[in-house]
């Protein structure tokens, strides 16, 4: 799973400012390019620039190296601790960044003549499998109701989102649902985050309550 979206321009020209220095005016930016990604993963950051140009990225407006986008591109680090990560190719106007890290998340931004350009880089871990649990049952003389909750246990997975469905038919939106002992069918939870998608199968609401949850979930 990654995403992305592209970046809407910010251009605060002066009317005194000739045609021809616009695109080099130092308030010349954009609002960013939102990507998102998983830890372990790799991103690349592509920049449009002429060859020859030099371009000066930072992370968190701190400068971390300046690239010549030349071939082969010529890279000054100003932070020792992105030598052996960083990557570039295309004549310097492509920044990869392999095996990410949650603390990799942030803003990054090539600065080319004035011109900004920015890449807001979320990082995610991958869920788990969900974990399935009995919180409630309910019984009668005829049947019972069970009520189950799903939960993708751990950090840094960001938002979750939690779905139960009984074959194609969607039960319940939530962590949470309330299901009857008849019909017995099986029921899945989903749990989803911005880079990974997990499932839990419950074979046997009555079971799992019961206690005897060993080999009713798949």
């Amino acid at each position: 799973f990654s995403t992305s979206q592209p970046p809407s321009s910010l251009c605060i020209l002066s009317l005194s400012t000739p045609p021809s220095s616009q695109l080099l005016s130092p308030a010349c930016t954009d609002t960013g390019t939102n990507v998102t990604k998983a830890v372990g993963r790799s991103v690349t950051f592509q920049i449009q620039s002429p060859y020859g140009k030099t371009a000066a990225w930072s992370f968190r407006n701190d400068v971390i190296l300046t690239v010549k986008l030349v071939d082969p591109p010529e890279v000054t680090f100003f932070d020792d601790n992105y030598k052996l990560r960083l990557a570039f190719s295309e004549n310097g106007s492509a920044l990869t960044i392999p095996q990410l890290r949650m603390d990799d998340a942030g803003t990054y931004t090539a600065k080319i003549s004035g011109v900004k350009t920015n890449f807001i880089l979320r990082v995610y871990r991958e869920l788990a499998v969900p974990t399935v649990t009995c919180v409630a049952k309910n019984c009668s003389a005829n049947s019972c109701h069970y009520t189950l909750h799903c939960t993708a246990s751990g950090s840094g997975y960001g938002e979750v989102s939690y779905g139960w469905s009984m074959g194609e038919r969607l039960l319940s939106e939530r962590p949470t649902v309330l299901v009857e002992s008849l019909p017995e069918s099986p029921l899945t939870c989903v749990a989803q985050n911005p880079v990974s998608s997990r499932n839990a199968t419950v074979i046997s609401a009555a079971a799992l309550c019961a206690g005897n949850s060993c080999g009713n979930i798949a």
